[in-house]
């Protein structure tokens, strides 16, 4: 499973890639500089069914149009790459993520399906995962809300509870 996860993360940055080659550059220090693309989406997801090792009861996603995101909740913090069949105004569509390492996932990569539905009366999501190790994690749902992300750099936005 590690190897099927590992081809799926490099196809992930190629596609990525591609769409932000200005926006990506090698500063010869082994690190690797990605900037943020234009803000189009964020989601406020609110958790019905939780994973156990981390309880966090709502998440805020911010989407960048060269196929990044951030992700913040109560206890997590991170960046990563996404992909996504379908668009965000489409009834049923799906995003594939791959979070970069960060302490949130002991600083490996984690990777996330979550197949969103906008249904007539509320808006549902259903998401799977799987961390470094192979793990699956059970499955999670929920309903979400969206509207238009207008934070042009996400570095500074941290979890406030309401």
């Amino acid at each position: 499973m590690k190897m099927n996860v590992s081809f799926l993360f490099l196809g992930l940055m190629a596609i990525s890639s591609s769409q932000a080659s200005s926006l990506t550059t090698d500063n010869n220090e082994q690190k690797l500089e990605v900037g943020f693309g234009k803000p189009t989406y964020r989601q406020t997801l609110h958790y019905r069914k939780l994973y156990e090792k981390k309880p966090f009861p709502d998440a805020k996603i911010f989407y960048y149009d060269n196929g990044i995101y951030k992700i913040i909740s109560q206890g997590e913090e991170h960046y990563g790459v996404y992909v996504m069949q379908g668009g965000f105004q489409d009834q049923t569509y799906t995003i594939r993520y791959i979070s970069l390492p960060s302490d949130d996932w002991g600083k490996k990569t984690a990777f996330h399906q979550l197949t969103f539905i906008n249904g007539d009366k509320e808006k549902y999501f259903i998401q799977n995962a799987i961390v470094e190790t192979g793990e699956a994690i059970a499955q999670q749902n929920g309903t979400f809300t969206q509207e238009e992300n207008k934070v042009n750099n996400p570095i500074t936005q941290k979890w406030h509870k309401n």
